[in-house]
């Protein structure tokens, strides 16, 4: 078990640690890390998903348990969360819905992707892909109903959402995921120098993910409320995993991998999407960076703990 940790989970965190030391020491500016996360997300991420679904069985691997399985146990603790910011920290409607999302919305495509495959590879890769590729859509597309609902009060909410919604679909990494997938159904093959570029694309990704999650540490602090961001990391990092694994377990019956990955995949810490609803609405901007700033800390402890707990599938 501990070659499990020392061997594959370790160099996950090695290298956001590596990411974290390239800003520290003037390597990379800090100027610097938007320009890198927008190649990242752009071009290695993208190919590298789309790499791995192209070249994966998807039909026989595709099945509705694992969206009713984590998606059941996010929007339980989705609600969970927006009726106690609503509730106990007295938030306002559009508040409620940020802090509701910082503590249900993962940070799937910088660090459960390269922990996965680092740890379960391929075959772990494809369920989390899957889980994935309604992710934004879902999620953000839930937070942006209801903050748009509380704050249109002539009624035309509607369009607004919807350019909202278009953009989370025009995002590279779900036009990846979409092409992937057709792909991969339709059982077209890259020609061999196309398919060589993306094999390097598809190599350099998760490294440049990690790098990026270490180097958005630099100089972070905690501000703003922090009573709602601790809600939202207690929501987040323990009660969300259980909530998944509950319902994967005892409701949908899930084999082991996917429970595993599903788990994982719930256990997370906070992704940036939810800095970027906060600062498009400008609602519980520092909340919201103290929470993936939080979450990320904790996770640095908590999902070693629990991939080594789960063990090799």
């Amino acid at each position: 078990m501990l070659d499990l940790i020392v061997g594959k989970v370790g160099p996950v965190f090695l290298t956001i640690l590596c990411g974290f030391l390239l800003v520290y020491l003037k390597i990379l500016s800090r100027e610097g890390i938007p320009s890198l996360a927008k190649i990242a997300m752009n071009a290695f991420i993208p190919a590298m998903l789309f790499q791995t679904l192209s070249q994966s069985d998807i039909s026989a691997h595709f099945d509705l348990r694992l969206w009713g399985s984590y998606y059941t146990g996010v929007l339980l603790n989705f609600a969970l969360v927006f009726f106690v910011a609503r509730a106990w920290l007295k938030a306002r409607t559009d508040e409620a819905a940020i802090t509701a999302v910082g503590g249900v919305f993962s940070n799937i495509v910088l660090l459960g992707i390269p922990l996965v495959q680092a740890v379960y590879g391929e075959e772990g890769l494809v369920p989390l892909l899957i889980v994935l590729s309604i992710h934004p859509l879902t999620l953000l597309g839930l937070t942006i109903l209801i903050i748009e609902g509380a704050n249109s009060g002539d009624g035309h909410w509607l369009p607004k959402v919807m350019r909202s919604v278009l953009r989370v679909v025009k995002n590279p990494i779900i036009i990846a995921i979409v092409l992937g997938v057709l792909a991969s159904l339709s059982g077209l093959r890259m020609p061999e120098m196309v398919d060589g570029t993306l094999e390097r694309f598809k190599t350099a990704g998760p490294t440049i993910a990690l790098l990026l999650v270490g180097a958005g540490l630099y100089g972070q602090s905690v501000r703003g409320n922090l009573s709602a961001s601790l809600v939202c990391t207690v929501a987040k990092m323990f009660i969300q995993p259980v909530l998944v694994f509950s319902v994967g377990y005892f409701i949908f019956g899930l084999p082991p991998l996917w429970l595993t990955i599903v788990t994982l995949v719930a256990a997370l810490p906070s992704g940036a999407n939810v800095a970027i609803v906060a600062g498009s609405y400008n609602v519980c901007i520092d909340r919201s960076s103290t929470t993936i700033l939080i979450t990320t800390i904790v996770s640095m402890i908590t999902l070693p703990l629990l991939v080594l707990y789960a063990g090799p599938q």
